[in-house]
């Protein structure tokens, strides 16, 4: 056995003693595998490796190898996302307006969420009988386009209409994966934080602007991957620094300026005599990437980490092959996670363990291939179920148990039968994968894959992913092009707030909001010449492809793990070069 897998064994039998039944022939499985398995991947045709202690894993929770590779399976998984692209639609049980991730001619049955959560309908009213003559997931399919789907996730907001899966939100516009904040806009994946604009992956932020992988920050503009920092700009890589300006790789520094020392007063000077005009702006950001290239970059962001490999993985132990993961352990190819013990999960976490092949999984034990099911323990084949436990193959159900289709049965009963649509489905050849990508709700150019795995439409239909070919309404405004912008927001008037901007990077037209008109004069911002999507885009791919590479350390030459593809021309350390150089 790995070192990996023995630790996780020890993991299980100290910390899970109530799934004990579920692992009891842990170690029989384990023995029976001497070596890795070679398979080529159903889906792209590419090779790929499973480990021996991903047999390991398979045998132990009964699942056949996956016949896909690692990012095929991810790409599945993402397709079944979509946070950021909303709609107006009526609500198919009120037919009022409705704001929805699903458009107008989808062939979903939507629900507004108050609604949906209400006692106004029961998800087992939609039961069916499992036919043994049909395959499984083409009943699966037929019940999800029949049970009911909510329009929108989100919890205990205040004036933050026009946001998705978010909680604890107050005057916020715009915001995706995001919780307890106020004043945020166009924000994606943060939280905790007042007054920020344009940010992805930031927490603990304050009067902050394009920042992305900020952890702490303070009027901060235009950082990335930075640590409790404040008044900085045009940053990357900094921790604990403030007062610095262009800089990257420094620690505890204040006054900087392009990674060179200055005193208090030419600081000061430096920041008093700087224009903020868009055309300034733009000039130091490539002087910025210019130097970037003379400083060396760490092969992989983990930090207070043991025996992990992937990117952005902190505080956590035995990770491999994961990215953007934190307080974790024991797992594998997870990307966007907070959880133990699991395998093959995105956007997964808060008191999750024991998941595989799953989705947007929240407060979940034991859960196998599962879509957006929360505060739920033991369900297989489930979506959008809600504090439920030992259901197969269910949709839409609170506080439910024993359910097969949204069927009711008793625990014999049900035990039963599922054994027997395992066994139905693994002679069918479906037991042991996630949905198919066909029964997704989302046409895949609305889903959070295309970002990761972009495809034209005819790719993505001939891959069997569907495409969404609605267009909405375009802004009736009379529009400027963002090159007709004025330089300094101080030169911008009211009357920008009756226009609608032409993106200079897709042309889509976009507005601009009062309360963010508001924020760039006080902070002294220009007006952005690109719509909330192209930000976002941009933000999104400062961060390396979430992809491992082989690479010489820059430094001392030894073979490196690293998301920086070998034909990029950054100097790219080893952890302990980096470290050296550093510090």
């Amino acid at each position: 056995m790995s070192e990996l897998f023995i630790a996780w064994i020890v993991s299980i039998s100290g910390r899970c003693r109530t799934r004990a039944r579920f692992y009891s022939g842990l170690f029989i499985f384990a023995r029976g595998y001497n070596s890795s398995m070679d398979k080529v991947c159903k889906q792209c045709g590419g090779g790929f490796e499973i480990a021996k202690e991903d047999l390991d894993y398979y045998a132990k929770i009964s699942v056949p190898e996956p016949v896909a590779c690692p990012e095929c399976r991810m790409q599945r998984r993402m397709a079944f996302r979509n946070e950021r692209n909303l709609y107006k639609r009526k609500c198919d049980f009120s037919g009022k307006d409705i704001l929805s991730v699903y458009p107008p001619d989808s062939d979903q049955r939507i629900y507004d969420q108050k609604i949906w959560w209400s006692d106004e309908w029961d998800a087992l009213d939609y039961g069916k009988e499992f036919d043994f003559g049909r395959s499984f997931f083409e009943q699966f399919g037929e019940l999800m386009k029949e049970v009911p789907r909510i329009n929108l996730q989100n919890r205990n907001n205040e004036n933050s209409d026009y946001c998705n899966d978010t909680n604890d939100l107050k005057n916020s516009y715009l915001c995706f994966n995001t919780e307890q904040a106020s004043d945020f806009y166009y924000v994606n994946t943060g939280g905790y934080g007042t007054n920020c604009i344009d940010a992805f992956w930031a927490m603990q932020v304050e009067l902050c602007y394009e920042c992305s992988k900020v952890m702490g920050g303070y009027h901060c503009f235009w950082c990335f991957n930075c640590t409790n920092i404040s008044d900085c700009y045009i940053c990357e890589n900094l921790i604990g620094c403030k007062n610095c300006f262009g800089c990257t790789s420094l620690r505890q520094k204040e006054y900087c300026v392009y990674n060179k020392q200055l005193s208090k007063t030419d600081y000061e000077e430096f920041i008093n005599n700087f224009s903020f005009s868009y055309s300034d702006v733009e000039d130091a950001k490539n002087k910025f990437a210019e130097l970037k290239l003379e400083v060396p970059h760490r092969a992989l962001e983990i930090t207070q980490s043991e025996n992990c490999v992937g990117d952005f993985i902190s505080n956590s132990k035995n990770c491999v092959e994961c990215f953007d993961v934190l307080n974790s352990e024991n797992c594998k190819f997870i990307r966007d996670g907070l959880l133990n013990n699991s395998y093959d999960c995105f956007n997964v976490g808060l008191d999750a363990a024991f998941l595989y092949e799953c989705v947007g999984v929240y407060r979940g034990n034991n859960l196998r291939f599962c879509d957006k099911c929360t505060v739920s323990n033991d369900l297989t084949y489930c979506d959008w179920c809600f504090q439920c436990s030992d259901c197969f193959g269910c949709g839409g159900l609170r506080h439910k148990k024993y359910c097969i289709l949204n069927k009711q049965y008793t625990k014999e009963a049900y035990e039963e039968k599922v054994a027997e649509i395992i066994e139905h489905m693994k002679k069918a050849g479906e037991y042991g994968e996630f949905f198919p990508v066909q029964l997704s709700p989302f046409g895949y150019n609305d889903s959070l894959a295309m970002w990761d795995f972009p495809l034209k439409r005819s790719e993505a239909l001939g891959k069997g992913f569907k495409w969404n070919d609605y267009e909405s309404p375009a802004l009736s405004l009379k529009s400027v092009l963002a090159s007709e912008l004025p330089e300094k927001i101080g030169d911008v008037g009211d009357e920008i707030l009756s226009k609608a901007i032409a993106c200079k990077m897709d042309g889509k037209l976009f507005k601009i909001i009062p309360q963010e008109l508001e924020f760039y004069r006080k902070q002294n911002i220009p007006l952005p010449r690109l719509c909330p999507d192209c930000r976002h885009e941009k933000r999104k791919k400062q961060i390396n492809p979430r992809k491992l590479m082989d690479r010489k350390c820059g430094k001392c030459g030894v073979d490196i793990k690293t998301t920086y593809s070998p034909d990029r021309p950054e100097k790219v350390y080893c952890e302990e070069c980096f470290m050296k150089e550093v510090y």
